[in-house]
């Protein structure tokens, strides 16, 4: 699918606009605002690198009181119903503007997580405004990589124009590639299902390319998921049914055809398959099996959860690390691709795809391998050399190397900022090797802070690289799913059903074979 280059965040900065902002007052936690003759505080936002003005999320909060302030109307990071302790911000693009009762403020301006937090603090008067400019420095520049949101969907419970979110909320978490989902959840009225599937370039003009995708769903119980949910991004058009099961428009159509069956065809027509939530469903390890899989979405509106990842590596399957954000973009969950050649959609699709990736909330990872990045293969020896390095806005504890599933070197965070290690680690058989941060601080919406690279995949001839403990795992998984189908779900025919459990049985024998052959 051909597409035309955008112009990058980096080199649009010059041509962003500057538009005003709105100065009612309007206090977070909907109490009686202060009658007194308000203040005002305003001032531009500017890029620490290039002193041009940039979108960014903004938090005006006074200091004795701890209540936040936002422009009335603002669009803000996320709904007024949330856990208690959440940090709210509103964004403005290029300048900001809010009215504040008399009284001392802290002003925070953030964007992205390559980008440090630019704080100030002000004390104004009644009647008086105060001009606060704000130059958000630059953490590091990852040059060659470019960040992306593959999951997100907004209620009909926000109170702006959904455009004008679309436009302003991307380039203002510094996101280079934002993929909206298309879903069904019965009759919900998701407002972003008013786009149509594809490429949406009336939204990709402020540095941002984005894509409508699809969200595909099966559940056990609304709480509990049943065959899955995957992500279908840069198709041409909706891959039907969009959601099967008691999720279906009437929640009453078969549990059919199953998930696996709908990512074949979304890679039939060239779209690209990331399965979401941590690997949660019945299905995943068959998709996986039957190679319909493109990429792995870690801690996509949860915490991050390694386990089934770890498992399916451990099978000797190449799948890449990828993340989102899913409710709102609320959070800095995100996946840096290196890409390839010029930056456009399907080069990062591409890296994607290659697995040339790390996923973060915060810190912000480099991994070498014999000198080889993530996505690689490595031809290993004895000993392989690692280098790897983490640097974070957020604090975290330390940046480790995971083998196969076991962490295999460490290195505390100096500061709780930054950490690099240099190790020659011994290995005897094949598998794969990864760096990720660990973490006990939690972000502004309260997630765990987390980084994790892509694996950097080993061969050794003539040694295994797959874990027979693991491929049998999944074997009684696929043994105990295909009780809970053929008992609990629905179908239209006997051959619909036979259907649907050839493909588990089919998946049941790729892993059987692999725990017969693994080491």
């Amino acid at each position: 699918m051909g597409y035309t280059p955008h112009l990058t965040r980096r080199q649009i900065l010059e041509s962003i606009p500057v538009l005003g902002a709105g100065s009612l007052l309007l206090p977070l936690n909907g109490q009686r605002p202060d009658t007194r003759t308000p203040a005002t505080i305003r001032g531009r936002l500017l890029d620490g690198a290039t002193g041009q003005p940039v979108a960014a999320k903004i938090r005006v909060t006074n200091t004795a009181s701890g209540e936040a302030y936002l422009p009335a109307h603002a669009i803000q990071t996320m709904p007024q119903r949330t856990t208690p302790g959440v940090r709210h911000y509103f964004y403005a693009r290029g300048a900001y503007e809010v009215a504040v009762p008399p009284g001392r403020y802290r002003i925070e301006a953030v964007r992205g997580i390559c980008h440090d937090e630019a704080v100030a603090f002000t004390e104004v008067g009644p009647g008086l405004t105060h001009v606060e400019d704000l130059r958000i420095p630059v953490l590091r520049r990852l040059p060659g990589w470019y960040s992306g949101n593959t999951h997100t969907h907004y209620h009909l419970e926000i109170g702006e124009d959904p455009d004008d979110r679309l436009r302003l909320v991307p380039p203002a978490e510094a996101l280079d590639v934002s993929v909206i989902s298309y879903l069904i959840r019965n009759d919900a009225p998701y407002i972003t299902n008013r786009y149509p599937i594809g490429r949406l370039p009336q939204f990709s003009r402020d540095g941002t390319l984005m894509d409508m995708g699809e969200e595909a769903r099966n559940n056990k119980t609304f709480g509990e998921i049943g065959y899955g949910h995957c992500l279908f991004l840069n198709i041409p058009r909706a891959i039907e049914p969009v959601s099967t099961g008691l999720l279906s428009k009437d929640g009453q159509a078969p549990d059919f055809p199953t998930l696996s069956m709908l990512c074949e065809e979304a890679r039939r027509i060239g779209g690209t398959t990331v399965w979401c939530h941590n690997g949660a469903g019945m299905e995943l390890p068959v998709a996986a099996a039957l190679g319909h899989l493109d990429a792995y979405n870690l801690a996509d509106g949860l915490d991050a959860d390694y386990r089934r990842y770890y498992r399916l590596l451990n099978c000797g399957f190449a799948l890449p690390a990828s993340s989102g954000t899913d409710w709102w973009i609320y959070d800095h969950n995100r996946v840096f691709v290196q890409v390839e050649g010029g930056f456009t959609y399907d080069n990062w699709i591409a890296g994607l795809r290659a697995g040339r990736t790390f996923v973060s909330n915060g810190p912000l990872l480099d991994l070498k391998v014999d000198g080889r990045g993530p996505g690689s293969t490595v031809a290993a020896g004895a000993v392989l050399r690692v280098t790897a390095q983490a640097i974070s806005r957020l604090p975290f504890d330390r940046l480790e190397i995971v083998q196969d599933g076991e962490v295999v070197a460490e290195q505390s965070a100096v500061g709780g900022r930054e950490a690099r290690l240099e190790r020659e680690i011994p290995t005897a058989h094949g598998g794969w090797l990864a760096a990720r941060a660990v973490s006990r601080a939690k972000t502004h919406a309260l997630t765990t802070v987390f980084a994790h690279t892509s694996p950097v995949y080993l061969r050794i001839e003539g040694t295994p690289h797959r874990r027979a403990q693991d491929a049998g795992a999944f074997v009684d998984e696929i043994e105990e799913s295909l009780r809970f189908i053929r008992k609990s779900y629905k179908f239209a025919s006997q051959a619909d059903l036979a259907v649907a459990v050839g493909r588990f049985e089919q998946g049941r024998r790729v892993y059987g074979k692999l725990a017969a052959e693994g080491g």
